[in-house]
């Protein structure tokens, strides 16, 4: 009988072979969706928590029910963070193959970089930061969609043949998204600028029997919800507000493609738009005339129930035309209506200034619309500004954005970063990097990151204090010569201390790019360490089932028949032959993936080898476990402490 502690010894190997990463800690997208084609239908990545994943094209589902998430499902800032960085990448997660029902993406932040690539001028580039449809059932939940660089942060295909159902977009925060229309630098038209389009949507959903609930939308642009038709789809108790960036409405259901003006079923209800700080031309906008001239096109069907306006820079509240078996009622309005006509506006017809309710009634039959609309012949409502003064953007005590809650340190950044700078974006490339978590560094060891903060912020703290010393100098020498100071009025003393402070601080950026350049570095033998403790896994794991096999062997009964001449053979090879003619039998054990002499024949070496019986091949067995445990303990060991 084989002694206990072969396979104490071998279930512990196999456990230690056999545990996996619980997440994906450095990787592209080029391995994600290496892990989507290998995994198959089902196939979960799980990204760790507080990391930043750089990502130079598009991750792509591949088969059904597959899921991109991060590790535990966290909800706030621990959320794994997926970041645009190619330079012709609009897209940064795609799953609207025929393959790719009930595909999700869960607990991430995607970031679409906007601030740092900029716009996709071509735009046929200019796609969605997250592409599904086209399938039923896929979803997108508690995760924040931020900065795309194409027309929409989350785009929900109706399919080639009209055959998306069932998408679920729910408890996500979506916002920033797009810049402000500036007619000084995109013309007068935002389709045709010669930048990019600056308008970008929240959510742009064509699909049937959908859900869009229960998000946060903000600084959405063009608008937070777009829905192309999509009958049977529910709007339900979304928050939409401007914050620091005006938009051109909040929900919009102005199309008649792709179901050719099909709304039948289409329930928006119990959504709040708030204009807290920012204009928001259209609250909800019914009927093609509300974005265009076109007075022809009918859409059909569709309610509108319960909705909330507010906030004192609401334009035009609901507006509706254009319209057959609509269904308008018990919305409430407590928001302050105003707006002045800019260029775009058409001289005729004229529109009113903008109000609560607003309907053509000419244009409307067969429906049921709420008491309070003031009838009025209209065309391309958005084309009214919002009358604040740019130069002096108005503030308020505005709601905490979810990703805020729980995280002071990004509430800091984002109140500074989204709010007071939002009037203004950033040039493209002068954007400092962040990362996941807040911090300034991801070399993949925390410790490190700390490290490299810390160092960084003692030099920032160091430069500040010079240039108070210079500000100090030059002001006591405009005080004693009385005209501004220059480097002439100085004296050497001060010169030679002026030099002395420039020269520090030229050594101080050195050292941080130094410090950047290591922390590179050392992200890259990081990765590749990486990759080499993988293939050394895979290796021991070979050793392992290789040993299990053998061991599996020496231990059949001896009392079995198996063929004499296989045996002989066998023994004249281990250098042994055996002197009677009993038989002995034993099981075919052999392993399609173990490549040379079959086991049966090493079994009957091990047994019939002239240095010895069952004692030596029980000792054999033994040392080799222990020499792969101590090698798998060895290795373990390393990885943990690195």
């Amino acid at each position: 009988m084989p002694h206990p502690l072969f396979f104490a010894l071998l279930f512990s190997l196999l456990a230690i072979v056999s545990a996996a990463q619980p997440c994906v800690r450095f990787a592209d997208y080029d391995s994600i969706n290496q892990m989507f084609i290998d995994g198959g239908p089902g196939a979960k990545v799980l990204l760790c928590p507080n990391r930043l994943y750089r990502l130079s094209g598009p991750i792509v589902f591949t088969a059904a029910d597959q899921e991109l998430a991060t590790y535990g499902y966290p909800t706030g800032s621990e959320r794994a963070v997926l970041r645009v960085e190619g330079r012709d990448s609009a897209t940064a997660i795609q799953g609207d193959c025929r393959r790719c029902a009930r595909v999700s993406v869960k607990n991430v932040v995607v970031d679409g970089n906007r601030k740092k690539l900029g716009r996709m001028k071509d735009v046929g580039l200019a796609t969605g930061l997250v592409v599904l449809g086209g399938n039923e059932g896929q979803s997108v939940q508690e995760s924040w969609i931020k900065h795309p660089r194409g027309f929409t942060a989350i785009h929900i295909r109706e399919g080639d043949k009209l055959q998306c159902t069932g998408a679920v977009i729910e408890k996500n925060e979506i916002g920033p998204v797009g810049e402000e229309f500036d007619p000084e630098k995109d013309g007068d038209d935002p389709e045709m600028s010669p930048l990019g389009r600056p308008l970008a949507d929240g959510v742009s959903i064509a699909c049937r029997d959908s859900f869009v609930r229960d998000n946060t939308f903000y600084d959405n642009t063009d608008a937070a919800v777009v829905v192309y038709c999509s009958p049977g789809t529910l709007i339900h108790a979304n928050h939409i507000f401007a914050r620091g960036l005006s938009a051109m409405a909040g929900i919009l259901l102005v199309d008649s493609t792709p179901f050719d003006g099909d709304y039948s079923g289409v329930v928006v209800r119990s959504n709040i738009i708030d204009a807290a700080s920012r204009t928001i031309r259209v609250g909800i906008g019914i009927g093609p005339t509300v974005w265009s001239d076109d007075t022809e096109t009918i859409l059909t069907g569709g309610s509108v129930i319960g909705n909330g306006l507010k906030g004192r820079y609401m334009g035009y509240g609901i507006a509706a035309a254009g319209l057959k078996k609509w269904t308008v009622k018990d919305n409430w309005d407590e928001a302050k209506h105003e707006g002045r006509k800019s260029a775009r506006c058409f001289d005729e017809p004229e529109n009113p200034d903008p109000m609560g309710l607003l309907y053509n009634a000419p244009t409307i039959e067969d429906s049921t619309f709420q008491v309070g609309f003031a009838d009025h012949d209209f065309q391309y409502l958005v084309c009214i500004d919002g009358i604040y003064d740019k130069s002096n953007p108005p503030k308020h005590d505005l709601p905490p954005l979810p990703h805020d809650l729980g995280s002071p340190s990004e509430n800091e950044r984002d109140a500074e970063d989204e709010v007071d700078d939002s009037t203004e974006e950033p040039e493209a490339g002068t954007e400092e990097p962040e990362t996941a978590g807040g911090h300034m560094f991801a070399t993949g060891s925390d410790m490190m990151d700390d490290i490299l903060e810390h160092s960084h912020q003692r030099m920032m703290e160091a430069i500040d204090h010079l240039n108070r010393r210079v500000d100090v100098l030059g002001s006591k020498v405009q005080s004693e010569n009385g005209e501004p100071g220059s480097a002439a009025a100085l004296d050497p003393k001060m010169s030679s201390h002026l030099e002395k402070l420039q020269r520090r601080m030229e050594h101080l950026q050195f050292n941080q790019k130094a410090h950047a350049e290591a922390a590179n570095q050392l992200r890259t033998a990081i990765q590749s360490w990486d990759t080499e403790t993988a293939s050394v896994m895979d290796w021991q794991y070979d050793i392992l089932l290789d040993v299990r096999h053998k061991l599996e062997l020496s231990i059949q009964p001896a009392d079995q028949a198996f063929d004499l001449d296989a045996l002989r053979e066998a023994s004249s090879r281990a250098g042994g032959i055996p002197e009677d003619d009993s038989v002995h039998q034993v099981d075919d054990h052999s392993h399609p993936g173990i490549e040379g002499e079959s086991l049966r024949l090493l079994s009957h070496r091990a047994r019939y080898g002239v240095d010895g019986g069952d004692d030596w091949t029980l000792l054999g067995v033994v040392k080799l476990i222990l020499v792969s445990a101590s090698v798998l303990a060895v290795g373990a060991s390393e990885s943990a402490d690195f």
